[in-house]
């Protein structure tokens, strides 16, 4: 199987995981929301409910996954943008696989080159003419 083709697939499974973690993370900080509004409403001093809650590290725990979520988002488009460009795709074929305008599908591009040369890959072919 074709290298892109690989890292598209390694980068859909990571995204895929990163989204499982990302729902789970979501379920438990709602549930803990509720928690939290069922105390407030019990009468607990806000303060009191906060500390209780472990408000802080809970949003440092979400704001984690969130990153991890959106790393993943980046990664996969660049793997797909370097698969397209492979096999031939032009900016506009980018942009259409996304269902963004040129200027962005172009700088998806630039994205994908300039991470793959700090990853020391090598950068995906020089576009065709639109």
């Amino acid at each position: 199987m074709d290298e892109a083709i690989e890292r598209v697939i390694a980068d859909v499974l990571h995204y895929t995981e990163a989204g499982e973690r990302l729902v789970e993370q979501l379920q438990i900080q709602n549930r803990w929301n509720l928690e939290g509004i069922a105390r407030l409403r019990t009468g607990v001093g806000f303060l009191a409910s906060i500390e209780t809650n472990h408000s802080a590290a809970r949003s440092r725990d979400l704001t984690r996954v969130m990153a991890e979520f959106e790393e993943s988002r980046r990664a996969i488009r660049s793997s797909v943008v370097a698969a397209a460009l492979a096999e031939g795709a032009t900016v506009t074929e980018i942009s259409e696989i996304f269902g963004v305008s040129r200027q962005l599908a172009n700088r998806f591009v630039k994205d994908c080159r300039t991470r793959d040369r700090q990853q020391g890959e090598t950068p995906p072919p020089a576009l065709s003419a639109d």
